[in-house]
C-alpha cells in the first residue's frame, strides 16, 4: 500500500479520506475492513495513463474512477476535480477541503494529505465522534439506495446516539423510497452481512416516522443495538 501510494503521488497530490479515517478515530486502525477511497490532484489523462501503463492492476468503477487491488486492500481511486459531487456540480470545487462537502455524513467528512501529512477536517469532527452525532451533508447520490443503507449501517454498527435534524429529515425521506423488507435483503448483498435483522429495522422506520421534523430531544432506542437515539 504504502509502496503504491508512493508511485501515485508521482502524479499528484494524494489524499485518502471518508471511512479509512472514521475508524481510526473510533477504534483505532485495526478494526477498518472497507474499501479505501483516494483522490489525485491531477487530470483524468494523467490518471488514464497511470493505469493504462498498470492494466494489471486496475479497472475503471462506475464512477469514472479505477478500482485496485492493492495489498488485499481494495482502493476507488479518482482525479479530484471528477469525484460526483464535484463533476455533478452539487458542490463547487474550491480546493482540497471542497472534499468535506461531498461526503453522505459529517462522520466521513475528513481527509489526510500524503504530500504534506495534512489532516483535514471540520474543527468539531472528533467532538462530534465522540458525541456519537450523525449529520448528513450532501443527500445528493447516483445510488441512492446504496447510500441509504450505508447510513443504516453507520447508525447500526458505528454506535450512534445522536441524529442531528439533518439525519433525522434524511431518514425519512429515504424511507418513504425503500420499504423495511428491502432494505434487509439487500443490505446482505451490499455488505456480505447482517447489520440489522428485519425486525431492528422495522422498529427503527416507525420510530423515525412518529417524529416531526423539526422535534427537539426525542429520545428513540434500536432494537437489538440497545442504543439510545437522542433527537437535537
Amino acid at each position: 500500500m504504502r509502496n503504491f501510494i508512493r508511485v501515485l503521488s508521482c502524479k499528484g497530490e494524494v489524499l485518502v479520506f471518508g471511512g479509512l479515517l472514521r475508524d481510526i478515530a473510533l477504534y483505532g486502525g485495526d478494526s477498518f475492513n472497507s474499501d479505501i477511497d483516494l483522490v489525485v490532484d491531477c487530470s483524468p489523462a494523467v490518471l488514464f495513463d497511470f493505469f493504462e501503463a498498470m492494466s494489471q492492476l486496475g479497472r475503471k468503477n462506475n464512477f469514472g474512477g479505477y478500482r485496485v487491488k492493492v495489498g488485499g486492500w481494495s482502493i476507488d481511486v479518482w482525479p479530484i476535480k471528477k469525484t460526483w459531487a464535484f463533476a455533478s456540480g452539487y458542490v463547487p470545487y474550491v480546493d482540497r477541503r471542497s472534499l468535506l462537502l461531498t461526503t453522505i455524513t459529517n462522520w466521513d467528512a475528513i481527509a489526510y494529505s500524503f504530500k504534506d501529512g495534512a489532516l483535514i477536517s471540520r474543527d468539531d469532527y472528533i467532538e462530534s465522534l465522540t458525541r456519537k452525532e450523525l449529520d448528513v451533508i450532501l443527500v445528493e447520490n447516483p445510488n441512492r439506495q446504496g447510500a441509504f443503507l450505508r447510513v443504516l449501517k453507520l447508525i447500526f454498527d458505528k454506535r450512534v446516539e445522536v441524529l442531528l435534524p439533518r439525519a433525522v429529515a434524511y431518514l425519512k425521506s429515504e424511507f418513504e423510497r425503500f420499504s423495511p423488507d428491502e432494505l434487509f435483503v439487500l443490505q446482505k448483498k451490499a455488505f456480505g452481512k447482517v447489520y440489522f435483522s428485519l425486525a431492528d429495522i422495522i422498529f427503527f422506520q416507525k420510530e423515525i416516522s412518529l417524529l416531526e421534523r423539526d422535534l427537539f430531544g426525542a429520545p428513540i432506542f434500536l432494537k437489538g443495538g440497545n442504543l439510545g437515539i437522542e433527537f437535537q
